[in-house]
């Protein structure tokens, strides 16, 4: 895909990516950015599922996890910079992933989580988070 650019970043020991302008469209409807959206996997509690409807060309998953684990008060540990964020940081986010395996410069292969799409999470996926559905 000419034009696309993939940006790469570690958090917490974890390998990211996204594409920039996939991202810069996230922003705009949504108002989270990936590296926001990443800290939902360092929630020990978050919510992880297949999904089938969406895993034609590539296995796709949702996570259902709040993004102050990763950072925010009451003496967590801050692990990246949130560059964007609309409401509190301390929110449950839904966030669309999916894993490759990436090779580096020197031939080492790492897993790499690839951020698709990220948003604040509606009542139903709050309720289930929470365990009241």
């Amino acid at each position: 895909m000419e034009g696309n650019k993939t940006v790469s970043f570690v958090l917490g020991g974890l390998h990211f990516e996204f594409d920039q302008e996939k991202q810069e469209k996230n922003l705009e409807k949504h108002g989270i950015s990936f590296r926001a959206a990443a800290r939902v996997f360092f929630d020990e509690n978050y919510i992880e599922a297949y999904d089938e409807e969406h895993s034609v060309d590539e296995d796709r998953y949702d996570v259902i996890g709040d993004a102050s684990v990763a950072g925010g008060t009451g003496g967590r540990t801050v692990i990246g910079n949130v560059e964007s964020f609309a409401g509190d940081v301390r929110d449950i986010l839904y966030v669309v992933y999916t894993e490759r395996i990436v090779k580096e410069t020197d031939g080492v292969e790492i897993d790499v989580i690839r951020l698709i799409s990220a948003r604040l999470a509606n009542d139903f996926e709050r309720g289930l988070y929470y365990g009241k559905i």
